[in-house]
């Protein structure tokens, strides 16, 4: 069975998969839409799980100093950061806090995926925690008399996904432009590609 791990676009199909499963069901869990999206996926399914069933589980348990905060970085992954550790080690962006029941995902699959799983629990934490912020700087840029509810939900979960990208992380923005015109292409059409991409121009501006 492959073992090779997702690259960092197929993760961010992945962020949108479960960004859009908790938009239209808005009493699902993150953690639940997350392994959903994962689950969902023909390589990953084929890994091993450590838990063939989906089970709720108990939070971890983390000894003071040991609570962890993920940030996306330029390289495409993210910067791993102890909360409460020396301030002068801290980076100045804003970190993502992961709650501990989300390592679900790290539990279920392979060590060779853990550090992209982290990554998409970064975008998806982030955009969930900056929602408001997000759309209230994309309702700026929309046309007249538009609101970010008369948009089609893949295309707010695509421009939130950028615009978290572009605003709160240290991915550089034309990566997170063009990885949100490829995502808008694989989920929408070219249209939707032009005006998400028009969208997060005027938002890096």
């Amino acid at each position: 069975m492959s073992t090779k791990p997702l690259s960092q676009h197929e993760i961010r199909i992945r962020a949108v998969q479960a960004l859009y499963q908790l938009e239209m069901t808005p009493d699902e869990t993150v953690e639940d839409a997350m392994v959903f999206a994962l689950t969902n996926d023909d390589r990953l399914s084929s890994q091993e799980l450590v838990d063939e069933n989906p089970v709720a589980v108990k939070p971890k348990r983390k000894g003071p100093g040991t609570v962890y905060s993920f940030t996306p970085n330029r390289e495409g992954g993210v910067t791993k950061q102890a909360l409460g550790a020396d301030i002068a080690d801290v980076s100045p962006e804003p970190t993502v806090v992961i709650p501990a029941a989300a390592y679900i995902l790290t539990d279920r699959f392979d060590d060779v995926h853990k550090p992209n799983l982290e990554f998409m629990m970064a975008l998806v934490y982030g955009v969930r925690a900056k929602k408001s912020a997000l759309d209230e700087k994309m309702t700026t840029y929309l046309a007249k008399n538009w609101s970010i509810k008369r948009l089609s939900p893949i295309n707010r979960v695509i421009l939130r996904l950028g615009a978290f990208e572009i605003l709160f992380t240290e991915t550089p923005r034309i990566v997170a432009i063009n990885e949100a015109i490829e995502l808008a292409k694989a989920f929408n059409d070219e249209k939707d590609a032009k005006f998400i991409n028009a969208i997060l121009n005027k938002i890096g501006e």
